[in-house]
């Protein structure tokens, strides 16, 4: 996978967003929780909230739940390599 040196996306930072992909999931996606969690990450990540959650609709779109969107390369091959895996073992790889 690809990143811009100058940029704080990475693979943890995609996995994250995964996470919170994969959160939402779980609890049906409920209204408002989405840009919640985004805050949360980006406290840890120094991602500004609104591209996490911009991310996050990527994987939305990757898994099926919206339509289609112009999700990178990156995201398509992190989902396609770990959307099976749970949340605890997700949690595990950014540690």
């Amino acid at each position: 996978m690809g990143y811009k040196k100058v940029s704080y996306w990475n693979e943890t930072n995609e996995i994250r967003c995964l996470i919170i992909f994969k959160k939402l999931q779980v609890d049906n996606f409920p209204r408002g929780k989405q840009m919640e969690y985004c805050r949360e990450i980006s406290m840890v990540t120094k991602l500004d909230p609104v591209n996490i959650s911009a991310k996050v609709g990527s994987y939305k779109s990757v898994a099926g739940v919206n339509n289609a969107s112009n999700a990178s390369t990156n995201t398509i091959e992190l989902y396609l390599k770990h959307g099976h895996l749970s949340i605890d073992e997700l949690d595990k790889m950014v540690d």
